[in-house]
């Protein structure tokens, strides 16, 4: 059970390892979620997984995990809506779930393989992990996509007490049949402590050019490379190098990507006689674009971090300090330019 200000997760799972005596993996897990996304919307998911693993050879294992999802969008930015932007731009509508009660089911499949020679999953100093999985969602839900993913992970030890790190990870994901618009919830983001440290979780990926907010892409790239130090005991210093970009559909992965200005039509505000605010004439026309350069198209971070475990929780800690070289075109969950330095706490472990 988890309670705060931007999460609530109450969770009820079991796992057994070795069901009917045999080296077969079979477990479920029942949940409730809320996640407040700032300044964005807030995602409310009740569902639960059943999932089953057997093994193919040393190491490597084979699992299917049933999954059945309902998923409710409220909270939005009222800048969706209060500017006339939904209404003038329907893939962003049905994005939002605005015509849909703000609702959708999941129902997926997931068949997932996984080689996994790592020595330690909390310090870990040596092996591969290898995972490549598809979600296959559509029957029984009202939302079907495919969505691929694999990772790989290497652990290179350097001496008794420094280890070398790298993760590399690549994701898609494509709606089809009578799913044409993936929910907002769905599409691909990175950012955050588990993906690229210095940005805010979700912050990057592809944006709307009028509100500035993350709608999100259907595939992302991401590299991880990490220098681990076991400093004494329980605590490691880790210097570390984190990048990544998303993409929409038709946009292919790139060193570079443009620098677009937003050109606004010509035209009156209206007035709104409820309110001081300002409204956009709705039959006003498109604002226009211009390329005006070029920037990364890879979001950085590099930095350190000091990881240490708490035994009692059974988890590790983390005190990182990030430097964002490349965050052109990134912004915070509060809408302001992503910060060139960042200090952070987080739980976890980035791969």
């Amino acid at each position: 059970m988890q309670i705060g200000s931007r999460a609530e997760n109450y969770q009820l799972a079991f796992t057994e390892p070795f069901l009917f005596d045999r080296s077969i993996t079979g477990g479920f897990d029942i949940y409730s979620r809320t996640l407040r996304y700032i300044d964005q919307f807030t995602q409310e998911s009740t569902g639960g997984n059943l999932s089953t693993g057997f093994p193919l050879a040393n190491f490597s294992r084979m699992f299917f995990t049933y999954s059945y999802e309902q998923v409710r969008v409220t909270e939005l930015n009222p800048f969706y809506y209060t500017q006339g932007i939904a209404a003038q731009n329907p893939f962003l509508a049905d994005s939002l779930l605005l015509g849909a009660g703000g609702k959708r089911t999941i129902s997926k499949v997931t068949p997932s393989f996984v080689h996994n020679t790592v020595d330690n999953p909390i310090f870990p100093t040596r092996g591969r992990r290898i995972t490549s999985s598809i979600d296959l969602a559509g029957a029984g839900g009202d939302t079907n996509f495919i969505k691929p993913r694999f990772e790989a992970v290497q652990l290179i030890p350097l001496s008794r007490r420094t280890t070398l790190g790298f993760r590399g990870q690549v994701e898609y994901i494509r709606p089809y049949g009578s799913t044409n618009v993936l929910p907002i919830y769905e599409t691909l983001y990175l950012g955050g402590e588990y993906s690229v440290r210095g940005f805010d979780i979700r912050s990057i990926g592809p944006r709307d050019p009028r509100t500035g907010l993350v709608l999100g892409g259907n595939k992302s790239l991401l590299f991880n490379a990490e220098y681990m130090i076991s400093i004494a005991g329980p605590v490691r210093l880790i210097l570390f190098y984190d990048a990544g970009q998303v993409r929409v559909r038709d946009q292919p992965f790139s060193l570079m990507e443009d620098i677009v200005e937003v050109i606004p039509p010509p035209g009156r505000n209206l007035n709104d006689p409820f309110s001081s605010g300002i409204l956009i004439d709705p039959n006003a026309p498109l604002p226009t674009t211009s390329v005006i350069g070029e920037r990364s198209a890879f979001k950085t971070s590099t930095g350190a971090e000091i990881r240490f475990f708490m035994p009692v929780l059974n988890v590790p800690f983390r005190l990182i300090f990030a430097m964002n070289p490349q965050r052109g075109g990134v912004f915070t969950n509060s809408l302001q330019p992503a910060k060139q330095y960042q200090f952070r706490f987080a739980v976890g472990s980035t791969f």
